[in-house]
């Protein structure tokens, strides 16, 4: 196993969490933020998806084909940090998908209607 590798593969799959998070449930900030319409705000989120497959894949083939290679000589690498950062990331994630679930929003008004109070 090349430590090297596999830690590069795992820092792109790390790379892959966050624009996950971050167009998941954060788009509408973000839009905001950036001054977007509607239909940039969706191609937001299809381009924060897409980066993240790609992304993600690319972290997976990597980190396969350092778990493959035989172990060469170089200086030494430490994965725990890396490790410990996805594990995190992941956390993070499932977190913020129960929280989304449970969390009971006010219904948004549609065009024409109206409050009663």
């Amino acid at each position: 196993m090349r430590k090297g590798t596999v830690k590069s593969g795992l820092k792109l799959l790390l790379a892959a969490f966050v624009p996950l998070i971050l167009v998941t449930f954060y788009h509408e900030q973000i839009a905001r933020l950036l001054i977007l319409s509607p239909y940039n705000e969706t191609m937001l989120v299809y381009l924060g998806f897409f980066w993240s497959g790609v992304s993600g894949c690319l972290g997976i083939l990597v980190t396969l084909a350092g778990l493959v290679q035989s172990a060469g000589r170089g200086p030494e690498v430490r994965l725990a940090p890396t490790v410990i950062l996805l594990a995190v990331a992941l956390i993070f994630y499932f977190l913020l998908f129960y929280s989304s679930l449970t969390t009971n929003e006010p219904a948004k008004l549609r065009p024409g209607e109206s409050i009663t109070i």
